[in-house]
């Protein structure tokens, strides 16, 4: 395949695709935002809500630097800064709202677990907390992309020592702790709730609702991660094998070059279409949620009708407000 088109096929994809996965994941995360909105006094809602809308910053964000590519031919200031929040807000904004997501799964293990001290952990006050130290903390660790990276030779990228800094950053903070992190939780959180399930029978009948919200927004957080590894993992290995090549191979050829920049398009692709993916995924993996969806479209109808709104039972309702979830 010549490199002419496999230009072609990258900007058609980077045009049309990019554009698509935005429209479509806005709008699933306005609805999640909407469903999990009910239930702000619930700590995983929190992290939930605060993952979709750094998500939706994301997707609007790259959206329009693939639609709006910008050269730097002339290397002015403009460039410059241009070059550095090109790479820098992006992966920032990812690592802010997979820690939410790991943030998830944390609370998930904590309130599923048998001690009383670990469930208290689980609270709207410390989760708020967390969310703002995230956006603090990550900004202030990532600067290093912002700084480091330049422009040469009409390239906005990563160059020399720091290129496999860069790669070694990529590998562990995308490719390695979130999805290892969310899955041993998972894995924890699977056993708490197994564990409990045999050691106590419920003594009250609104235990059951409860154990089934904390089996659903497992269900949900889980079925994100699973996504999320298998979405992201290309993208490290393809940057390490970029720099492997790049200090190895003294002349590589413009169609190798080529090969490597569309495979490396095509992995930025599936990260990008992973932060518009959440809502498809709780709709897919969660019959509550699916249910919760199915509710509010229907009064959204019933409003438009000028018809009052059917008010379910919160038994069955997978944001239902507890102090205890």
């Amino acid at each position: 395949m010549s490199t002419a088109i496999l230009t072609t096929i990258q900007s058609q994809l980077n045009f049309y695709t990019y554009t698509i996965v935005m429209v479509l994941g806005n709008i699933g995360n306005i609805f999640i935002i909407i469903l999990f909105a009910r239930q702000r006094q619930n700590a995983c809602s929190i992290y939930l809500i605060s993952s979709t809308i750094i998500n939706s910053i994301y997707l609007t964000f790259n959206s329009f630097v693939q639609l709006f590519p910008f050269y730097y031919a002339d290397e002015t200031i403009r460039a410059f800064i241009l070059c550095k929040l090109r790479s820098y807000i992006p992966g920032i904004l990812g690592l802010i709202t997979k820690t939410f997501i790991v943030l998830a799964c944390i609370d998930r293990f904590m309130i599923t677990n048998h001690r009383a001290n670990f469930r208290a952990f689980s609270t709207p006050k410390r989760a708020k907390c967390l969310v703002c130290l995230s956006i603090i903390f990550w900004p202030i660790f990532g600067c290093h992309v912002a700084i480091m990276t330049t422009i040469i030779n009409r390239q906005c990228s990563q160059f020399g020592i720091y290129s496999i800094i860069y790669t070694i950053y990529i590998a562990i903070f995308v490719g390695l702790i979130p999805p290892i992190t969310s899955g041993t939780l998972g894995y924890l959180t699977y056993r708490n709730m197994k564990q409990r399930h045999n050691r106590i029978q419920p003594v009250a009948h609104v235990d059951i609702p409860i154990r089934r919200r904390d089996k659903e927004l497992l269900i949900i957080v889980m079925s994100e991660v699973f996504v999320y590894i298998i979405t992201a993992l290309p993208y490290p290995f393809i940057l390490l094998e970029m720099m492997i090549s790049r200090n190895v191979i003294l002349n590589k050829s413009i169609e190798y070059s080529q090969i490597e920049s569309f495979i490396l398009g095509i992995a930025l692709l599936l990260i990008y279409m992973n932060f518009a993916a959440p809502f498809y995924i709780y709709i897919i993996s969660s019959k509550a949620f699916r249910r919760e969806f199915k509710h509010l479209i229907i009064n959204i109808y019933r409003k438009q009708q000028g018809r009052p709104a059917i008010h379910r039972s919160t038994h069955h309702t997978l944001t239902q407000n507890n102090p205890h979830v």
